[in-house]
């Protein structure tokens, strides 16, 4: 469905396009001199087994794919969006080879534009009303190619951030720390605060091979959260105490956005994030994004899918809004521990939140004549949310 769907079915052209062999005419002579050898992961000669290829080990948690749909949803005009085309430029296909649909296509189907657009919607609220109470640090985990930091600094009244956090593998990072510096409309709103006028010249710094950015008020980190298997003894607590936590001051509130990608982890891993955050800032909220329901027709679809690319969705346990919203109030989380929470599906969140002027709008831009498929599709995807600390509690959709 929208970007999470296509976040992570990353394996049909993670290794690249598939080149075509040139076509041979019948009549002409026998070659001489060998063929060129193919290469690797392409068309092989058939006496030579093909070696199937295989995704990466840790899968990336996001990639460029993600933000099609968002630039998708900007150019049909459900999103106003001006620098999702400054980080993302679609690839170019090489001639004779075959661009994968997923990636090749710009424009996406309506029912993926709407949804973009409710999930957009839903998580900008939650976002605005964290910030209206108060709250001056942001973390974004699997940030990939997202704007919201630039979307946000670009407005009018820019909020009072502190300091906004965008952490993801360090092979996405560096294309994106790439874009940040290439363009002025988007080194400019760096620092060092979110009310004051930038220095002049460059405000930041390059580091880590070029993987990390980092200003006075914005971080990008290029970070797997995952332990090591060569340190069996690090923990996601411990890679996030000693690499996240220096960037961000405990003391004031604090949101993190986790947008698909907890589906991808272990329960018990993705509630350790949960719980660090809990238990390091007293005033908190926490933002998820996620698929639901995938026991039905529609989820097996989704997982087989997967599993032909080698994917697997062990987060599917949290099959309902009820138990999403569960894992911030859990009592597994012991300190951690959030004192409310709330979900909403996307149906719901286009039901209830999304006014009638903006749904009548976003209807003339695109024929959408299956509504039940679109009702379908959107009840299998969730927002939820956590608040703990008194100015948080009342925040929800």
């Amino acid at each position: 469905m929208t970007q999470c769907g296509d976040r992570r079915l990353f394996a049909l052209n993670y290794h690249g396009a598939i080149q075509t062999p040139p076509p041979t005419d019948p009549n002409a002579a026998p070659a001489h001199r060998p063929a060129p050898r193919p290469a690797l992961g392409r068309c092989r000669p058939p006496h030579r087994r093909r070696r199937r290829l295989r995704p990466p080990v840790r899968p990336p948690l996001s990639l460029p794919v993600a933000l099609t749909t968002r630039s998708s949803a900007a150019q049909v005009g459900y999103l106003q969006d001006p620098f999702a085309s400054l980080l993302y430029r679609p690839p170019m296909p090489q001639p004779g080879a075959f661009a994968p649909q997923a990636v090749g296509r710009a424009r996406k189907p309506p029912l993926i534009n709407v949804g973009t657009h409710h999930r957009t919607w839903g998580i900008d609220r939650l976002v605005d009303r964290f910030l209206q109470r108060g709250g001056k640090q942001v973390v974004s985990l699997g940030a990939g190619s997202d704007t919201r930091f630039w979307r946000l600094m670009s407005r009018a009244t820019p909020p009072d951030l502190a300091r906004y956090v965008e952490i993801d593998f360090p092979h996405l990072t560096s294309p994106k720390a790439q874009r940040i510096a290439r363009h002025r409309k988007l080194y400019q709103y760096l620092g060092p605060s979110s009310t004051a006028m930038p220095p002049p010249g460059h405000p930041y710094t390059v580091s880590k091979g070029g993987t990390q950015l980092s200003s006075p008020l914005y971080t990008l980190l290029p970070l797997d959260l995952r332990p090591s298997p060569s340190e069996p003894a690090s923990s996601i607590s411990a890679i996030l105490s000693h690499h996240v936590l220096p960037q961000l001051d405990p003391r004031l509130p604090t949101l993190f956005l986790a947008e698909c990608l907890f589906p991808y982890m272990s329960p018990e891993d993705s509630r350790e994030i949960i719980k660090w955050f809990g238990e390091t800032f007293c005033s908190c909220m926490g933002v998820v994004y996620e698929m639901v329901g995938l026991d039905d027709s529609f989820g097996n679809v989704m997982k087989r899918n997967l599993a032909v690319r080698n994917l697997s969705i062990p987060g599917s346990i949290f099959s309902t809004p009820e138990s999403q919203a569960g894992r911030f109030t859990s009592p597994m989380l012991q300190g951690g521990k959030f004192d409310s929470a709330g979900a909403k599906t996307l149906w719901q969140i286009r039901e209830e939140d999304v006014g009638p002027e903006e749904l009548q709008r976003i209807s003339k831009l695109e024929i959408l004549d299956e509504i039940e498929e679109l009702r379908l599709v959107l009840e299998h995807y969730v927002i939820a949310w956590g608040t703990k600390g008194e100015c948080m509690s009342s925040i929800s959709l």
